[in-house]
């Protein structure tokens, strides 16, 4: 992994029974990028895109989703949308009124639930590795949905983490942060937060990009249910930009040199490195 910035000492926000903790790196003026990590992930998923940002000017914030990581515990419960809460919650915090919002897989439905009740909050979005809120599969990938999710519950702890490792990733380093990072949640946040990501992605209601840019980014292994939504996606919408990237479902990770460039390209065209307030649009 790529040695990170000096980073502030985190910082911390308690809300709804947890203690949300997120970082913050880069110069204060720069315009705000987030990113937020999938399932049983932490913010370490990112680890190869904060320099990147950094470097050419952003200010970035990362931060471990209540029951991931540094975010303990995890509370009575989680949903997609008590985790877009928890987002715009550090927003308040940090301060800043509008942000990019960067999401990978569970995050990337997290960041549409965001700029779908929260419109004037986003700046830009990046849905790395995650379908259209709204776009729901046909029935029977429908019922192997809630299937495999019902199944992660009967699963023994152990044969879960191995199974999900196994699933996510082909690299083997990347799939070795997996295993480590899974680690950090107990059996009951991982159903948990499995059936939170079910629901959004069995949800009927579309989401609006309500005109702000917004990038999709995939490989070309991704698990192909989701390709077919990303394709969808981009498809329908003409305004918005699609990349494939040679990689599976952590290409930001298994494959960051090509996210980056994709990345700090869009960002380039749509948001104006230098200033917390000048955003390209």
């Amino acid at each position: 992994m790529t040695d990170l910035p000096t980073e502030l000492t985190s910082r911390e926000l308690d809300r709804d029974g947890t203690r949300l903790v997120y970082w913050l790196y880069g110069a204060a003026d720069g315009p705000l990028v987030t990113l937020t990590h999938g399932v049983s992930l932490d913010r370490h998923t990112f680890d190869e895109q904060v320099p990147a940002l950094v470097d050419a000017g952003y200010r970035v914030l990362t931060w471990d989703i209540r029951g991931h990581g540094r975010s303990q515990p995890i509370g009575a419960g989680i949903s997609m949308s008590e985790v877009a809460d928890d987002l715009v919650a550090i927003l308040d915090d940090v301060p800043a009124d509008c942000a990019v919002v960067v999401g990978q897989s569970f995050g990337g439905m997290v960041i549409q639930d965001v700029l779908d009740r929260y419109p004037e909050r986003v700046a830009a979005m990046v849905v790395i590795g995650a379908p259209a809120l709204g776009d729901r599969p046909g029935p029977v990938m429908r019922v192997l949905q809630r299937l495999r999710v019902h199944m992660i519950k009967a699963w023994p702890d152990r044969f879960l983490r191995w199974v999900f490792a196994a699933l996510v990733t082909r690299d083997p380093e990347v799939r070795a942060y997996v295993s480590a990072a899974t680690r950090q949640l107990d059996k009951r946040s991982f159903v948990a937060v499995s059936f939170a990501a079910m629901d959004g992605y069995l949800r009927e209601e579309h989401a609006s990009t309500h005109g702000v840019p917004v990038l999709l980014l995939h490989g070309e292994r991704e698990e192909r249910a989701v390709l077919r939504a990303m394709q969808r996606w981009g498809e329908r919408d003409p305004s918005i930009q699609r990349e494939v990237l040679a990689g599976g479902h952590l290409v930001n990770q298994e494959n960051a040199e090509a996210c980056n460039e994709a990345l700090l390209a869009f960002l380039g065209e749509h948001v104006t490195a230098g200033s917390s307030n000048d955003y390209a649009g």
